[in-house]
């Protein structure tokens, strides 16, 4: 027999207990979520539990959002979430699944269990992100994501990584570094300090793209208390003032690049975000991980990296079937802007 648990904070559930179910999944093991909880402004977590015979065995990681994410989606229903959340279920900070527990019934006990939320908080609709292209559940329909850009880190340098670059990315990789340098920009890793600087950069990035802070002041302090090793801080100076920064996350063999700042005024028309990507590959190359996620964004810029595309849909469903089966007859129609060309799509 299942039954279901709703928390409010993963310091509700033992640490032991969750990391055995979280195991091999990376960023959603209980220290990423309690630095979540910390350094997330605004941030308002559910935690679905689902025990059968008193054992843990799936959970998804929850939070009520007013933000969509998705230009297109905020232009339709931006008005309506702004007054009333919605579920989001992912990771926070990483944009990475928030389901755990493998496939199976368990799986499907939890979607219904989302979808119950729903109903029961009287939330406007669920969207479960970061899914595999082609995930589909009974009671929701699937809407198109942007796909992760990856690359796989099987170089012994960077150097050795640039050699593997066919030669018209590498040598646009080699003219944008120069005139970096010509620029005055230098991206070096960071051992402490500058924390304001740094939260100052990042809030100006969150509010470049939208009217929302998504963190907390002291977020690198914070971050740097609870990862230790697993952080790493890079800072973009411009003829030695600070410029611009990005953080790399590891959990096991996976880094994610997170948390980019920048000083719009000292960089406006710059190469300091070329700068700090190329920083990016450059530091995970040498890290000895295996994989490195830099985000679904700025796929032009990024295609100069030689990544990979990872395809990803969400699935989408409301409190009620009807408006569920409406969105989803929308189809690529509530596609994000500027969506690359997936396997499955052509």
């Amino acid at each position: 027999m299942y039954s279901v648990d709703v928390l409010g904070s993963i310091g509700e559930v033992g640490a032991r207990e969750w990391d055995a179910l979280a195991d091999g999944v990376p960023f959603v093991r209980h220290r990423w979520l309690g630095l979540a909880e910390r350094v997330l402004a605004e941030h308002r977590p559910r935690y679905l539990l689902v025990r059968k015979d008193g054992g843990l065995v799936a959970a998804a990681v929850c939070a009520l959002e007013h933000r969509l994410h998705n230009p297109v989606l905020e232009s339709r229903f931006g008005r309506l979430t702004r007054r009333w959340p919605f579920l989001q279920v992912q990771a926070p900070m990483t944009a990475t699944s928030g389901l755990l527990g493998g496939e199976g019934p368990q799986r499907r006990v939890l979607l219904r269990a989302i979808r119950s939320l729903v109903r029961s908080e009287r939330l406007l609709f669920c969207v479960v992100d970061h899914l595999p292209y082609a995930a589909g559940q009974p009671g929701y329909c699937r809407l198109g994501w942007l796909p992760e850009t990856l690359l796989d880190l099987t170089w012994p340098s960077f150097e050795a990584y640039l050699d593997h670059l066919p030669r018209k990315r590498r040598a646009e990789l080699r003219r944008t570094q120069r005139r970096a340098e010509r620029e005055g920009i230098e991206v070096r890793p960071l051992a402490g300090g500058a924390g304001a600087d740094l939260d100052r950069m990042v809030a100006a990035v969150d509010r470049r793209h939208g009217p929302h802070v998504f963190y907390r002041p002291g977020l690198f302090p914070e971050a740097a208390g609870a990862l230790g090793a697993d952080l790493t801080v890079l800072a973009a100076h411009r003829n030695g003032t600070p410029a611009g920064c990005v953080a790399l996350l590891r959990d096991g063999d996976e880094l994610v690049a997170r948390w980019i700042g920048r000083d719009y005024a000292a960089t406006e028309g710059t190469a300091v975000y070329h700068a700090l990507l190329t920083a990016c590959v450059r530091a995970a190359v040498g890290s000895g991980a295996r994989t490195l996620r830099l985000g679904g964004a700025a796929y032009e810029t990024k295609k100069q990296f030689g990544v990979r595309l990872e395809p990803r849909s969400r699935l989408f469903a409301a409190r009620s079937g009807f408006v569920t089966r409406l969105v989803g007859g929308l189809g690529h129609h509530l596609d994000p802007p500027q969506l690359p060309p997936t396997p499955a799509a052509t």
